[in-house]
């Protein structure tokens, strides 16, 4: 019978890793901005010109915090498309419009704006909390939150997103010549919550232009691309935008969609964080297997002869590839499992041999001695057979 051996090579379940393929062919993207910039409108005919390209046949979902939605119906109506609207300022409607559309309602969604979602949501909690200042510690659970029904959310949905959202000045402090410390305006920042901009595929900037000329007066728009995945038109420039300055991007985001092809679910991160609970069950669970172990061992070699001694050590050897106590009881949980399941093969083995149902097996140790016994022996029988051959040929 062919010697028990442990594999040291680990098995790489094909299954959890697949070719990189476009599972998410959805177009994501904000615009900031002050008001007045054109931020409402360059999202509907964004949303209008993707809205064709993807030949959807259901209204776009305006989410509208601001009741401006209204001189958008001319828009709506020159193209054709039907456009619903949702006027709240409240985060739980955006959660359950999110979820009815994603259901199947609607393939695009207008957020208009994220400016007072967060805002609102803020308030939501101070009231929740019954205060009137937010404490240092409450900026962590409100994050979380945030992310949990906002970012999360946006990321995952299987919906075409187009959000706006106002901006304040983003200002730094320097010290000048005379060493006075002044703050001086280094760019804008939407408001909202400061990682949400970036959870877009496209971020752009709009801006409003005013040229007077020979008493002539031109007014105009100008959107600036911050921010592009995979460098689509990062950094592009387009005055009064439409759906066609941003289409190179959609359609590298939208082309060759594939299904997800992962047979396993995501895995949650909270199993890799550790309660007070979780270490007693981790503990106990440890304690466990230990006493598994040793009771199987003795049950099987109960007494102190130096046979049975070496029977138990040779188990433990082939188990865990170490004849220490001391090292198999730094071992985990997982571990010490799955060696007590090959400590119980070694003793059927061992006692299937006792009872002359198997010939005897060498432990790993005994089988070196073997290999090494064997080639000793052989080496001079080389030797001799070498030396007749050489003693023939003279």
């Amino acid at each position: 019978m062919q010697t028990l051996e442990r594999s040291s090579s680990p098995v790489i379940e094909d299954t959890f890793f697949t070719a990189i393929g476009n599972t998410k062919p959805y177009f994501k993207a904000a615009f900031e901005g002050e008001p007045g910039t054109g931020k409402s409108w360059t999202a509907a005919l964004v949303a209008i010109g993707l809205h064709k390209k993807i030949k959807s046949t259901k209204p776009i979902v305006l989410i509208d915090t601001e009741k401006a939605s209204k001189f958008l119906i001319p828009l709506f109506k020159e193209h054709g498309i039907e456009a619903m609207v949702r006027e709240t300022h409240s985060l739980a409607d955006l959660v359950k419009a999110m979820k009815l559309c994603s259901d199947g309602y609607s393939d695009i969604v207008v957020i208009d704006s994220i400016t007072h979602i967060w805002m609102d949501f803020q308030e939501a909690y101070k009231k929740k909390l019954n205060r009137q200042v937010f404490q240092i510690q409450d900026w962590m659970s409100i994050k979380s939150e945030w992310n949990k029904y906002f970012s999360i959310p946006l990321v995952q949905s299987p919906l075409h997103i187009l959000a706006t959202g106002r901006v304040s000045d983003r200002m730094e402090q320097e010290v000048d010549e005379d060493g006075r410390k002044e703050f001086t305006k280094t760019g804008v920042k939407m408001q909202a919550e400061k990682n949400a901009a970036y959870e877009f595929d496209v971020l752009v900037l709009m801006e409003r232009h005013e040229l007077i000329q020979r008493k002539k007066r031109e007014v105009w728009r100008q959107s600036v691309v911050l921010k592009g995945r995979g460098n689509l038109l990062d950094g592009a420039v387009f005055k009064n935008p439409t759906y066609e300055d941003f289409a190179p991007a959609i359609e590298a985001i939208i082309k060759d969609p594939v299904a997800a092809r992962f047979s396993y679910a995501e895995q949650d991160a909270g199993e890799l964080i550790k309660t007070e609970q979780d270490k007693r069950i981790w503990i106990q669970a440890k304690k466990r297997w230990l006493e598994e172990i040793e009771g199987y061992l003795v049950s099987v070699w109960p007494s102190t002869s130096a046979a049975e001694k070496k029977n138990k050590t040779d188990a433990l050897e082939y188990a865990f590839a170490t004849r220490s106590w001391s090292a198999i009881e730094a071992m985990q949980p997982e571990m010490l499992e799955d060696g007590f399941a090959r400590v119980v093969e070694f003793g059927k083995q061992k006692i299937a041999e006792a009872k002359g149902e198997l010939p005897a097996e060498l432990t790993p140790s005994e089988k070196f001695d073997k290999e090494l016994r064997d080639s000793k022996e052989d080496k001079p029988k080389r030797s001799k057979a070498s030396a007749d051959k050489e003693k023939k040929s003279d």
